[in-house]
């Protein structure tokens, strides 16, 4: 452990009031909170963040600590040690602070990551419309974080932190804003027929397709007051939240596309939706839907595969399968793959295999990408990309960017986006498919109003 800490015991812990106070202190710095509270008890709030790197369409461009523009900065984020080196090198074979009881935060410092869905066409090109990211990827240097460990009300402070930024504050409620689809039912319509066509030819075997839904936003929109209200309403398994100049994130995700400690990486696809909380006696439909069942399991085994590309022969497993999660609105299908990764690949190797999510693509993989991009019509952008942390010590936690609002804010007000999909297969029906996104357009949609 690299960083040392002041802590402190604590009922509960407000990140959106610690970001709003360091934003006061400096407008111009980034705001990342990365929260795990519902799965592993953490929550990180990065207050001292040394270097931002953009990596886009414009190529590099590197701020400072103050949020001032630098001319020269090191190579891509993808050279940085944290990623490139093997884990041979990292020196850790065992699980890490994420099972540490609270004893030590997994993440005080190390590498952000924030990553729109097309850097899949950098890595392996599927030959689609896309052929870069139309947005950047973002990487953080982040020296100093607050970490926050619910089970035990125990908050990590660096060493000299100001606890004055740690005072309540309370936010103006944000205005409603309304979503609207970027595409008609008819439209919809246009999409699943030639998926169906292409399923029938056997050209491939599942497609994961989305829908747009886009506001405008009031020139009083302030994103973190509506990250204050997302947190104080439902905190989501895999959430976060992320500002930097005129463009941020507010994500209620509730899928972790991977979590790497030591030697051992994970991987919790969802795959399978259905409306309401489960049945109060009997199995649940979702359990005993052969369409949804199928569906689901074919999604683990590409997650089998993609998993033990990586991993050391035979170490490759699916610990849970078929669990099923229940949320507000709605309930999936959830399963958990692991491995052990062969020590002679990096962190980035297992980075690359894994993204993006299997379970909002299809399969096969790589030719589906290129089938979404012709049939969507644009880039999906940070929707069903990455945000997470790979600490210093060897802890990597990165979340599957669904039920994730994506905004820019401008002068006169902004635009706010949010993707939604349904997995095609060859049995699936349009009504169905199309009432399963506007279900899960409705569950973050309530969140605006």
């Amino acid at each position: 452990m690299n960083a040392t800490f002041d802590v402190m015991n604590v009922a509960s812990f407000d990140p959106a009031a610690l970001l709003g106070r360091l934003r006061s202190r400096n407008p111009r710095l980034p705001l990342l909170h990365i929260d795990r509270e519902r799965t592993t008890g953490w929550s990180h709030v990065a207050v001292r963040i040394d270097r931002v790197l953009e990596e886009g369409p414009g190529g590099l461009l590197w701020y400072g600590e103050e949020g001032e523009s630098l001319s020269s900065g090191p190579p891509g984020w993808e050279a940085d040690p944290l990623l490139a080196r093997p884990l041979a090198e990292a020196g850790r074979e065992s699980e890490g602070a994420e099972s540490s009881g609270g004893d030590a935060p997994p993440f005080s410092s190390g590498l952000a990551l924030l990553l729109p869905f097309e850097m899949a066409e950098v890595w392996e090109p599927s030959g689609g419309p896309f052929s870069a990211p139309r947005v950047p990827a973002v990487a953080l240097s982040c020296r100093e974080v607050v970490s926050y460990h619910a089970p035990t009300g125990r908050l990590f402070l660096p060493t000299g932190f100001d606890k004055a930024l740690l005072d309540p504050l309370a936010f103006a409620p944000p205005p409603p804003v309304l979503l609207r689809p970027s595409l008609s039912r008819d439209g919809f319509s246009e999409l699943f027929r030639p998926i169906v066509r292409g399923l029938g030819r056997g050209d491939y075997f599942q497609v994961n397709i989305a829908l747009r839904f886009e506001a405008d936003l009031p020139r009083a929109f302030d994103p973190l007051a509506l990250y204050a209200r997302v947190l104080a309403r439902s905190r989501s398994r895999y959430g976060g939240f992320f500002s930097f100049g005129d463009r941020f994130l507010v994500s209620h995700s509730p899928e972790q596309l991977l979590a790497l400690s030591g030697d051992r990486v994970r991987t919790r696809p969802i795959a399978g939706t259905a409306p309401g909380p489960p049945p109060p006696s009997g199995p649940d439909p979702l359990l005993t839907d052969e369409k949804l069942r199928a569906e689901h399991i074919m999604t683990v085994d590409l997650l089998r595969n993609d998993i033990g590309r990586v991993s050391r022969a035979g170490t490759v497993a699916v610990p849970a399968l078929l669990a099923v999660e229940s949320y507000p609105h709605l309930r999936h299908l959830v399963s958990e793959v692991t491995g052990r990764i062969d020590p002679r690949l990096s962190r980035g190797d297992v980075l690359r295999s894994l993204f993006p999510g299997g379970s909002v693509t299809g399969a096969p993989r790589v030719r589906v990408r290129r089938e979404i991009g012709r049939l969507e019509g644009e880039p999906r952008d940070y929707y069903c990309g990455s945000l997470g942390y790979l600490s210093e010590e060897g802890e990597m936690d990165m979340a599957l960017l669904i039920r994730t609002l994506e905004g820019r804010r401008e002068e006169e007000g902004g635009r706010l986006v949010f993707g939604a999909g349904a997995g095609i297969v060859a049995d699936s029906r349009e009504e169905e498919e199309y009432a399963e996104i506007l279900l899960k357009a409705r569950a973050m949609e309530e969140m605006l109003r």
